[in-house]
């Protein structure tokens, strides 16, 4: 799972890049009248990808951001007992959100969803994206769980 994570967040480095690039190119053609259909569509979507993609290795390496008021204040028992708390609840609505996210995919597969233009761009694809990206980050927080019914440092 580490390798995975460690290879999602390279792809997110490397899409970027190509973000940027698109919209370099974009730019510059926009300079001669003749600007490239759908590279702003792409750039969503890919930054949609990315975000989604860097979830799972941002917990791995504990990177979220979070509010540590109450937890720095807790130590011991209940300090950890607060933590697999939080970690149940992320957990929680990570499903959620995932099962609502995969409903939503196939509908827009069904129905073939698009973004209205010369060559319609397809939107089921982003949204297959996003669901694995929550499953995946939905076991590294199972990972973290375990890890914390252990004790041991996750």
């Amino acid at each position: 799972m580490t390798r995975l994570n460690q290879s999602l967040a390279e792809l997110c480095g490397w899409l970027l890049i190509l973000v940027v690039l698109f919209m370099i190119v974009d730019l510059v053609a926009r300079g001669f009248s003749r600007p490239l259909y759908g590279v702003s569509e792409l750039a969503m979507f890919t930054m949609i990808a990315v975000v989604y993609l860097g979830l799972s290795h941002a917990e791995e390496r504990d990177a979220h951001i979070r509010v540590e008021f109450l937890t720095d204040k807790l130590s011991g028992t209940m300090g950890r007992l607060l933590t697999v708390f939080i970690t149940l609840v992320s957990l929680v609505t990570v499903v959620i959100v995932a099962w609502a996210v995969w409903t939503n995919a196939v509908n827009a597969w069904e129905s073939r969803q698009a973004i209205a233009g010369p060559r319609p761009i397809l939107v089921y694809p982003v949204k297959f994206v996003m669901f694995a990206a929550l499953a995946l980050y939905g076991l590294q927080l199972c990972r973290r769980l375990v890890a914390q019914f252990r004790f041991k440092s996750p």
